[in-house]
């Protein structure tokens, strides 16, 4: 491992965690740190968990297969397998989580995603997790008149994302905090813990691990500051149609179309870089229902009426890989390798330095859903010290630190 990636033991005398952030995010690493005998104090700005981009009434489980066999393929595809596994095993024991595994089919609806089909159907997969379809057989599987092939994944569908995250509390031993912001993170050098710090200085929190959960506002403090994200604004919309019980499963074009789950279909999501304001509007839905007209017309013709559903904010990365691990020291890091904008990436370098306890899982973009618990996974593992190499060289990718190291080759720091 490069030392800039390298991570030290954690050791902490309490396995006692704060994280910040009740939405998916933050709800999966509550429940994994649980699973390894942790106490979580769970720390939530909002009235209620999972109200901002876990907010949406309906949301996609699936993979994200490329043309060619990638490491980003293989990394989504292990999310997905992981993720579908959780929610068997938490419907098993008693769970009441709304999962849908009702199967996805992406369309191949323009030349890139017909592209992307053809290569696909020259490669190999198991039956079970892909099938490449004509049109013909897309539409018998859909219950609805299609007029493109498709990607057909038997064993995705869709999530009330509320009743995943409150399923996944439910079976964790937690405090939870709620209506309470936290506005800076403080560290006690004399009790070796963080201070959550909110309102007036006070201190709602105190540990020796803290996980930054908290979406868009990932790097709002001073500990965080250098991690890029791009914030998406978002906007699903809700149907109404004369035929509800027509449609069998999800339909993924540039957006998605659920089928019918409490009375409606759920469509979308518009895609805005540039916002003024996180509100819902009627221009949003507009969008998206004239995208769903032109991607499936006959079916559009069904829909009796249309309205907001839920608008949010997705935070990604530049690579759209997420972020998962401990937060670095920038100024350190910036000291520490300044040498590798020389091209010296063989000379010895010191260790990393990091904000010790202080890690942070985010960036997860519109496949939270999909990654959060994978990525979950993989950093309780690394702050319970129980990372296998294959683990440890998977968390490089995720690592919050990649690009404040490209930056410094590159010479801007």
């Amino acid at each position: 491992m490069t030392p800039w990636f390298d991570y030290p033991t954690f050791d902490c005398s309490e396995k006692h965690a704060v994280v910040i952030g009740a939405g998916i995010a933050g709800c999966q690493m509550t429940w994994h740190l649980s699973q390894l005998g942790w106490r979580v104090t769970l720390v939530e700005q909002a009235g209620n968990i999972s109200s901002q981009a876990s907010g949406n009434l309906a949301g996609v489980i699936s993979p994200k297969l490329t043309a060619q066999a990638s490491e980003s393929e293989q990394f989504y595809t292990d999310a997905f397998t992981y993720t579908t596994e959780q929610l068997r095993q938490l419907i098993s024991l008693g769970a009441a989580i709304d999962w849908h595994a009702c199967g996805l089919l992406q369309l191949a609806h323009n030349d890139r995603e017909l592209k992307r089909w053809n290569a696909l159907k020259a490669r190999d997969f198991a039956e079970n997790f892909i099938q490449l379809l004509d049109k013909e057989s897309t539409a018998e599987i859909a219950g609805i008149v299609c007029d493109y092939p498709a990607s057909y994944f038997p064993k995705a569908g869709f999530i009330n994302p509320a009743s995943f995250c409150q399923a996944l509390l439910a079976n964790s031993q937690h405090q939870l905090i709620q209506s309470t912001e936290v506005t800076q993170l403080r560290r006690d050098t004399n009790k070796q813990h963080w201070e959550i710090i909110g309102d007036e200085q006070a201190v709602i929190a105190s540990a020796e691990a803290v996980v930054i959960c908290n979406g868009q506002n990932l790097n709002q403090f001073s500990q965080s500051y250098s991690i890029p994200l791009s914030n998406v604004l978002g906007q699903t919309s809700l149907a109404k149609s004369s035929t509800p019980h027509e449609l069998k499963c999800v339909m993924g074009h540039e957006g998605y179309l659920t089928p019918t789950y409490d009375g409606v279909n759920v469509f979308g999501a518009t895609y805005e870089r540039d916002y003024a304001e996180i509100s819902l509007s009627t221009d949003a839905d507009q969008r998206n229902f004239s995208q769903l007209k032109q991607y499936l017309p006959e079916w559009s013709e069904t829909i009796v009426s249309y309205e907001s559903g839920h608008a949010a904010v997705r935070p990604a990365t530049p690579d759209r890989y997420p972020f998962a691990g401990a937060v670095p020291e920038t100024s350190q890091y910036i000291k520490d390798y300044t040498d590798l904008k020389h091209g010296r990436a063989s000379q010895r370098f010191p260790k990393a330095t990091y904000h010790h306890g202080l890690f942070l899982l985010g960036g997860l973009g519109s496949r939270g859903l999909t990654t959060s618990g994978y990525c979950a996974h993989l950093l309780s593992q690394l702050m319970n010290n129980q990372l296998t190499i294959e683990q440890g060289e998977l968390l490089n990718k995720l690592h919050p630190a990649r690009f404040l190291i490209r930056q410094i080759k590159r010479g801007e720091l």
